[in-house]
């Protein structure tokens, strides 16, 4: 249960959202069961990007969804960072991580006292790792709502705020239904505001200090500040949106939900390698950007097992595009392409491909690419068909999943309104967690690893991510630097729609 009781609030359009985060402007700290219901999908909004200045959240892989309400396809504004550029360094293979104790860890204070109406919080058990056992667990959302921006004669909802409603709402569908088991946990709604100086604010108030999981926030900056505070304390911080790396090395108490882009390249590179039939594997980039293909040689030579095998073909493409029909020319080739920006280059790519491969007249290639390809739109579809491209993507939501349209029916039921992606991300993040928190204790992610689950935008494949310090003598001294979801969804075009095909 929750710290509230849940109260269902009528359905009153956009300015009950707009009341809704007027209220974030008297408090910051909200009980989870009587705010932000029900949300409006102000589909006027949908496709505009704030004003920019050096706190707006930037929208990442926003993509074109079709809506219903309107019969046309909408952009659909995600705040989420662009896609991390990796700095290419050696890689060696590391093995299999347990955690066995080596690791600091700082024993838990004496719980605070519970919320008023709330139960006593008492410890039943202790788990692996010194994990505790609780009747209870302290929750917080720290979300950008935004509620700062609203002032006198504002009547609409900020793409970036509406994102986040959508979020939490479907959190509160999960919630509703972990309200029927026996560990009840204390959830607040936190405004971070996307400003480190009010998540720092949070982090220093009472009420954050029971709390033994945090969901959120957005920007890199302040998912940093939460990841380092949560550092050897009974505390686990779960980061919904960032992709990015290095926000806090050496972190047992970081669980990263979105697979950053080694683990994306990673992933597509294995799927070629097991599922092609491939003759030939050739990396594709534009002059001066070869340095991103070194990640796959790397990954190469670990998915063959031979640290002595031959380096993948490598076309670093300037001006002019060369004859790529020696590539195709009786062979089954597979054309590696990490670009994530240029959409003028993925579009000439994939028309010479696709005419050399016309010119052999046989189904002989594929092309491997990156989310954003789904949001470019100077790609000719047939192009993208016939090259038989794959692309690599954190959410993919099949909506004749009969779990999925089951979801869609319960939010518009409860919100008067249809989901946008974010609600899926929400539900399925508050409901994994939460329920391994309440079997599992307060060090929950050491058993992350154990309990694979497909959901419904995507699969949970979490596993510890290690690092060899550098003063280390050999691969036993690797430690674990965070908990990282590897599963990737792997889209397929085909029939002019991507679908998974992993």
């Amino acid at each position: 249960m929750t710290s509230v009781p849940s109260r269902r609030l009528p359905s009153s359009g956009s300015s009950l959202l707009y009341h809704c985060l007027l209220a974030l402007l008297l408090t910051t700290v909200t009980s989870s069961c009587a705010l932000f219901r029900p949300v409006d999908d102000d589909r006027s909004t949908a496709g505009n990007r704030p004003d920019r200045d050096e706190e707006v959240l930037d929208p990442v892989q926003s993509r074109r969804v079709f809506d219903e309400a309107t019969g046309t396809y909408i952009e659909v504004n995600a705040p989420t960072e662009t896609m991390d550029t990796i700095v290419w360094t050696d890689r060696q293979p590391t093995p299999p991580i347990a955690e066995d104790g080596s690791h600091p860890y700082v024993a838990p204070t004496p719980a605070a006292p519970a919320a008023p109406g709330l139960p006593p919080v008492t410890q039943t058990g202790t788990g692996r790792n010194g994990s505790r056992l609780l009747t209870g667990y302290g929750v917080d959302f720290v979300l950008p709502f935004l509620a700062d921006r609203y002032g006198e004669g504002t009547n609409k909802i900020d793409a970036n705020s509406l994102w986040a409603l959508h979020f939490y709402s479907g959190a509160e569908l999960a919630l509703e239904e972990l309200r029927k088991g026996k560990t009840f946990f204390d959830v607040r709604v936190q405004d971070s505001r996307a400003n480190p100086r009010k998540v720092q604010s949070i982090l220093e108030s009472p009420e954050y200090q029971r709390s033994q999981l945090i969901i959120g926030p957005y920007l890199k900056e302040n998912v940093s500040l939460v990841a380092e505070a949560v550092r050897g304390q009974e505390k686990v911080l779960i980061s919904p949106y960032s992709a990015a790396t290095g926000i806090s090395e050496k972190n047992t108490n970081y669980i990263q939900v979105n697979p950053t882009l080694e683990t994306h390249l990673r992933q597509l590179l294995g799927h070629a390698y097991r599922s092609q039939g491939a003759d030939r594997i050739v990396l594709v980039a534009p002059q001066g950007e070869r340095g991103r293909l070194a990640y796959f040689q790397d990954e190469y030579r670990l998915l063959t097992g031979d640290r002595q095998a031959e380096p993948l073909e490598e076309v670093i493409i300037g001006e002019t595009f060369p004859d790529l029909k020696p590539y195709l020319r009786g062979r089954r080739t597979v054309f590696m392409v990490p670009v994530y920006q240029d959409e003028a280059f993925v579009s000439n790519f994939l028309r010479q491909v696709y005419q050399a491969t016309r010119a052999e007249a046989g189904d002989n290639v594929a092309v491997y690419g990156l989310p954003q390809w789904a949001d470019f739109e100077r790609l000719n579809p047939e192009f993208v068909q016939g090259t038989n491209v794959h692309i690599s993507s954190s959410i993919f939501i099949d909506p004749l999943d009969p779990k999925v349209r089951e979801f869609r029916r319960k939010f518009y039921d409860r919100f008067s309104t249809l989901p946008r992606d974010e609600a899926y991300i929400g539900y399925d993040v508050a409901r994994y967690f939460l329920r391994m928190a309440g079997q599992y204790g307060t060090r929950f992610q050491f058993v992350l690893e154990d309990h694979p689950e497909t959901l419904l935008h995507t699969s949970f494949r979490f596993a510890p991510v290690a690092v060899i310090p550098a003063d280390a003598g050999s691969l036993e001294e690797a430690v674990i630097d965070r908990f990282e979801n590897t599963f990737v969804n792997i889209l397929r075009y085909t029939d002019y729609t991507y679908k998974r095909v992993n």
